[in-house]
């Protein structure tokens, strides 16, 4: 097999994937998607919501932006988040201040809601790593595939995690090699 990145651009990267079979393209467009790890909020606590949203509908849009990943935090780790603001203004993700420097709104101009002249949002919350199999929220990106000729697929990979495009298929590839020796060891003990 061999995998070759084609181009990248306006954040979509195609790479070309030969020698392999159909099974092997959907076992990576499907790591990519579901195994590997990502930021995102899982519990929110709203203090105050005076904007038009109700809390429900504010939680959601909260929870479906993701944040990069600071080097220090594992799948047992949580990081603290909080935004505060009064209006008139729009809230953007860029609002959200995280007790981790290095995690971030990964599209910090993401739109979360608009405040009138007095009306006042605070809310704090715990971000968790989690992947895809266990919540969208928590996909690597909107990644598909085309077989272009026999044993060939050019993937269109677009990462909406913390991850550039080339990262998350550096992981996911990672995320196969860990399940294939898992695999092995079990077959082993066979």
């Amino acid at each position: 097999m061999k995998l070759e990145i084609l181009n990248e651009e306006d954040d979509v990267m195609e790479a070309q994937l030969s020698n392999a079979n159909p099974a092997v393209a959907n076992s990576l467009r499907r790591s990519m998607m579901t195994k590997v790890p990502t930021l995102a909020i899982k519990e929110l606590h709203i203090n105050q919501n005076e904007s038009g949203l109700f809390d429900e509908v504010l939680a959601n849009r909260m929870g479906q932006i993701p944040l990069t990943i600071p080097q220090n935090v594992d799948e047992d780790d949580t990081v603290h988040i909080a935004v505060q603001k009064e209006g008139p203004a729009t809230v953007h993700a860029s609002d959200i201040k995280a007790g981790n420097d290095e995690a971030e709104p990964v599209n910090p101009d993401a739109l979360i809601v608009e405040l009138k002249e007095g009306q006042e949002l605070t809310l704090e919350g715990e971000a968790v790593l989690g992947n895809g199999a266990e919540h969208a929220k928590h996909q690597g990106g909107t990644i598909g595939y085309q077989k272009t000729d026999d044993g060939q697929f050019v993937f269109r990979i677009e990462s909406t995690s913390g991850y550039s495009n080339k990262e998350l298929l550096q992981q996911s590839i990672s995320e196969i090699q860990d399940e294939v020796d898992e695999f092995e060891e079990a077959v082993q003990e066979l």
